[in-house]
C-alpha cells in the first residue's frame, strides 16, 4: 500500500513538471515574423536582426552602468 502511494504521487508529480515545461516551452517558441517593411511608417528604421538587437540592448545596459558607477554617492556627516 506505501509503495502504490508513493508511486502514485511521483506520477502526479511527473504530470505537474510535464505541464509546465509544456506552458514553457510554448512561451519560448519564436513569435510569427513581422509583416514586411511595406507597412511600417515612412520614418521607421528597420530592426535588424536579433543578435544586432542583442548587442545594442548590452552596450545600453553597459553605458547605463557606467555612469551610474561614475556618480557620487552623498557622504554621511
Amino acid at each position: 500500500m506505501r509503495w502504490g502511494l508513493g508511486l502514485l504521487g511521483l506520477l502526479v508529480v511527473l504530470a505537474i513538471v510535464a505541464a509546465l515545461a509544456k506552458q514553457s516551452s510554448r512561451a519560448l517558441r519564436p513569435a510569427l515574423p513581422q509583416p514586411a517593411a511595406q507597412d511600417a511608417p515612412a520614418g521607421a528604421v528597420p530592426a535588424g536582426n536579433v543578435r544586432q538587437q542583442s548587442q545594442q540592448v548590452q552596450q545600453q545596459i553597459q553605458q547605463q552602468l557606467n555612469e551610474a558607477l561614475q556618480q557620487r554617492r552623498p557622504e554621511p556627516e
